[in-house]
């Protein structure tokens, strides 16, 4: 119920789907060859957004 705008943890987006959410920063990912969009949101302790939402870039990758 204490939300604070500094703390929270990182929901991680692999082609627009939530794959990953948690307070590391460091997660492997099991993926095939292809092209991706990966990016990151920074969000409170309760999972809801910051407002405005905090998001990284995005990365584009290919996996062959």
């Amino acid at each position: 119920t204490n939300i604070s705008p500094t703390e929270g943890h990182v929901h991680l987006y692999l082609d627009n789907t939530l794959v990953y959410m948690q307070y590391s920063l460091q997660q492997d990912l099991p993926v095939n060859p292809g092209t991706y969009v990966l990016k990151a949101e920074f969000v409170a302790s309760d999972h809801a957004p910051f407002n405005p939402r905090v998001w990284s870039s995005q990365v584009f990758f290919t996996v062959k």
